[in-house]
């Protein structure tokens, strides 16, 4: 039996959280959760006591008595980002077995401390990337691993955030560069983890151009949206589409609306504010250690939720088309569910062929069940498609995003080794 704990109960914790007290609680017992509001602590205490389920509370500030008292085998963080390296760190120094949430991190500083101190103690992390997991994803794998369009060259790859889920980082935590790296590390690192896992390879260069052109109070002012206040809870305007309702969403005013006045977070913060700090839309141009190039594109306002991508080839090209439904995080009504997905495969001579997609269900396109059951119950066999991320291939994508960051600042092409040296390579990310 192993003994787990989880800090960070906002959110994203629930997933583990249900997982560990239900369908892996044979070989799992989840002794302790940890969190820096008192009142999150709580809500997810007594959530856990409705299911008849036990386990001491820690404020943040008591995180190492948790580790010296619980002693937890299993370590599971899902904090926010720019709080990851504290936990994974001081974790893996007392012998846990690490599982954090992406990305791996918010800043570079961070990321080489989190290397260099898990190298010390000889350890390995999983991050939780989870979309190498999505039914989808790994098909598009298998078929770029047969070799059918030959050596991939230039890959385009476009990912839409809507009105919905995109404005929801804007009034969050994630609207502050130091907190969350923006949305090129946040949300992006997701995405080079896929191109890099997809071709097995490593970015060696990236040029980029960012700004934020729609969440900002000039277009407020375009949009006619006046009488703004700092959050959605006290704005006086009647005609701004964007409100949060907090109160609306039975899970958001237990996670927030009702532990405000532990630490003074506003979940529903407005997006039009002049402070936010991050880029809306990106575009860049990612160089891989084999010749491949990487066109890529973020938009966080678009009409449509979801991803185009194609992959060009030496002998064909492979195209994945991605529509989901928006999220909002924290209110488990939204789940994305009823995604619709088109594959096609184009072969010089031949008729585009449209291929038949796999079955999927549950959270991010059927990709969370299958990756809790990889981490809980894995039965040691091999899995060909090397799905698992560990803290180097996490070190990789979040590299890609500091350097675009660097990019987007200094108005030049980045070099990966500038940024960091001698990162180790994971047999996944190798061609074999």
């Amino acid at each position: 039996m192993k003994k787990c704990a989880i800090v960070g109960v906002g959110g994203r914790h629930k997933m583990f959280r249900e997982s560990l007290i239900k369908k892996y609680a044979v070989n799992h017992r989840l002794v302790a959760i940890c969190d820096s509001n008192l009142g999150r602590l709580r809500y997810a205490e007594q959530s856990l006591k409705k299911s008849n389920v036990s386990v001491t509370c820690y404020l943040e500030k008591d995180f190492h008595k948790l580790l010296r008292v619980e002693k937890p085998d299993i370590l599971i963080v899902t904090s926010p980002d720019y709080t990851h390296h504290k936990y994974i760190i001081a974790g893996a120094k007392k012998g846990c077995q690490i599982i954090s949430e992406k990305p791996i991190t918010s800043s570079l500083l961070y990321l080489k401390k989190i290397v260099t101190e898990l190298n010390k103690v000889q350890t390995i992390a999983t991050i939780t990337h989870n979309y190498r997991y999505s039914p989808y994803r790994s098909q598009v794998k298998e078929l770029l691993m047969s070799g059918t369009i030959g050596t991939v060259k230039a890959i385009t790859f476009d990912w839409h955030l809507d009105r919905v889920h995109g404005a929801d980082y804007f009034r969050r935590w994630h609207r502050y560069k130091s907190n969350s790296g923006g949305l090129a590390v946040h949300k992006a690192t997701h995405h080079f983890d896929l191109i890099n896992w997809w071709i097995a390879d490593t970015p060696v260069s990236a040029y980029a151009t960012g700004d934020n052109h729609y969440y900002n109070p000039i277009n407020a002012k375009r949009l006619g949206i006046d009488n703004r206040g700092q959050r959605c809870k006290t704005c006086l305007s009647e005609n701004c589409g964007f409100r949060l309702k907090l109160e609306a969403v039975d899970n958001l005013q237990k996670l927030y609306s009702d532990n405000e006045h532990y630490d003074g977070y506003h979940r529903d913060q407005c997006v039009f504010d002049g402070s936010i700090e991050i880029e809306d839309m990106i575009r860049a141009e990612v160089r891989y250690s084999r010749g491949a190039v990487l066109n890529y594109g973020l938009v966080a306002f678009s009409p449509w939720e979801g991803y185009e991508i194609t992959f060009i080839g030496t002998e064909g090209t492979l195209s994945q088309k991605y529509l989901e439904r928006s999220v909002i995080n924290g209110d488990d009504s939204s789940l994305r569910e009823g995604s619709n997905v088109q594959t096609s495969l184009l072969i010089p001579g031949k008729a585009t062929e449209r291929i038949k997609n796999p079955s999927s269900a549950g959270g991010h396109g059927g990709a969370d069940p299958l990756m809790l059951n990889h981490i809980f119950a894995d039965d040691g066999f091999p899995d060909p498609l090397q799905r698992k991320s560990n803290h180097f291939s996490a070190a990789w994508s979040a590299i890609t995003g500091f350097a675009i960051n660097r990019s987007m600042e200094k108005g030049k092409v980045v070099l990966i080794k500038d940024l960091i040296e001698d990162l180790a390579i994971p047999n996944e990310l190798r061609l074999n």
